[in-house]
């Protein structure tokens, strides 16, 4: 039975893919309502569902009738998404997302069948495998009409689903008819912890995620496409951990280009490219993303000095290593988990950390912390370009250029903003990196 559900949903291309996220965690739901893909409890652990890659596990809410087309679309500035089938009694919708602003600790999986035109009858199938597949389900209970389970450590509540039946110990299965006008509501809660408050109740969750998002999401008026924007900015926005880390992408194991052995792990956050993100939009306002850039950008350069790494999880930990997980993978890649990163340096790291600084300086949104952080570190900063003098000197190469020099940026932060030069000891500590040798490691290629 477990290979027949393999065969119903198989990969689609990735552009038929749409991401559900709510800063802690990211899905992608298919074209056949089928959620593929998402880690939980956050971006870096295990995926719960992971038939994308070839794992037993899923979360599907799909027309009955299998003669149907496909389509859908975003809310505006959210990333609620709606999926639409046409068929040839009707059309059915269901509304997607998970409930936002997300919990670190807990995932709340919203969806609401809609039977726009016509009776709707859609087939439900859960089918969660924590770990990637590695655990099914245990403890399935009913109560109340109410869902319960485990799948490794993760606690699982499903509740608008009292009628489903279980499928040996891997799924459970439901038929759902919706009158015409009418709605039904899923909700899925995952959680590390027992869930023993009240399931959400679903008016009031969506309420409270259209409200977030609308709450979120600037209207991006400065831009000459402010819709694109907007759009642009949710998504960015869903990739944002409380944290400030902003993830590279929401998935794995997803081939670059088919068969060539360039496929990667890009759960985590790096630092060149959270800092590339600020800047974006920093130049658009002061917006709550760019103050979490800066907080997670210089909270990692405090910790870690000359050590930093290119790439940390959201909670600013220790990207894994790269290792397989025993998956058939996407087509044309791989089952690779984590990230070779640890092994690399990234000479552009401090540079573009500098210029986020300059850009959010220009915005004042510096705190005391930040200009603290920015004078602290200062002989750090020198001493990474030192080091990568050495290196170039001795042969070694490293795969990324330097984006700008220290002397350049600090300039660009002084010319930004007044508090820095009222301030002696922040502008002593500039200075010195400004007049520092080091600072002339510029723009080159590094052999």
């Amino acid at each position: 039975m477990a290979r027949d559900l393999v065969r119903a949903y198989p990969p689609h291309v990735l552009r038929a893919y749409s991401l559900l996220a709510d800063g802690e965690r990211g899905a992608l739901v298919g074209p056949r309502g089928d959620i593929a893909w998402m880690c939980a409890p956050r971006w870096h652990d295990g995926a719960l569902f992971a038939s994308l890659i070839g794992a037993e596990s899923l979360y599907a809410v799909t027309p009955s009738d299998p003669r149907y087309v496909w389509g859908g679309r975003y809310e505006d500035g959210t990333l609620i998404w709606r999926s639409r089938w046409v068929s040839t009694t009707g059309v059915i919708e269901c509304r997607n997302a998970l409930a936002f602003p997300g919990d670190p600790s807990k995932v709340v999986i919203l969806r609401r069948i809609h039977a726009a035109s016509g009776a709707a009858r859609v087939s439900a199938i859960l089918a969660p495998g924590a770990d990637f597949g590695s655990h099914g389900l245990a403890g399935l209970e009913q109560e109340c009409g109410l869902w319960s389970a485990r799948s490794g450590p993760l606690h699982l509540r499903w509740s608008g689903a009292g009628s489903a039946r279980a499928v040996g110990s891997k799924r459970l299965e439901l038929e759902i008819e919706v009158a015409e006008g009418a709605h039904h509501d899923l909700v899925l809660e995952v959680s590390e912890r027992p869930l023993h408050d009240e399931p959400p109740e679903p008016d009031i969750a969506w309420e409270s995620t259209e409200h977030a998002w609308a709450q979120a999401v600037p209207e991006m008026h400065v831009t000459i496409a402010a819709d694109d924007a907007r759009q642009s900015y949710a998504v960015l926005r869903g990739m944002t951990s409380a944290s400030g880390a902003m993830v590279a992408a929401a998935t794995m194991s997803l081939p670059e280009r088919a068969d060539k052995g360039r496929n990667y792990d890009y759960r985590y956050a790096w630092i060149r490219d959270q800092c590339y993100a600020g800047e974006a939009v920093a130049a658009c306002g002061a917006f709550p993303l760019l103050d979490g850039a800066v907080r997670f950008v210089t909270g990692r350069v405090l910790s870690d000095g000359t050590s930093l790494k290119p790439a940390y999880t959201v909670t600013g930990g220790a990207v894994p290593d790269e290792h397989a997980i025993d998956l058939v993978g996407y087509p044309g890649g791989r089952d690779v988990a984590g990230n070779w990163v640890n092994d690399q340096f990234q000479l552009d790291n401090f540079g573009e950390i500098l210029l986020l600084l300059a850009a959010a300086a220009a915005r004042d949104r510096l705190d005391v912390e930040h200009w603290g952080s920015l004078a602290g570190t200062a002989p750090r900063m020198a001493a990474s370009s030192r080091l990568a003098s050495t290196r170039s000197s001795s042969g070694v190469r490293c795969h990324r250029p330097v984006g700008c020099t220290l002397s350049e940026a600090v300039s660009a932060i002084m010319l930004s903003a007044r508090p820095l030069h009222e301030d002696p000891w922040v502008a002593g500590a500039t200075f010195a990196m400004a007049r520092s040798p080091a600072t002339q490691v510029s723009r080159e290629w590094v052999q």
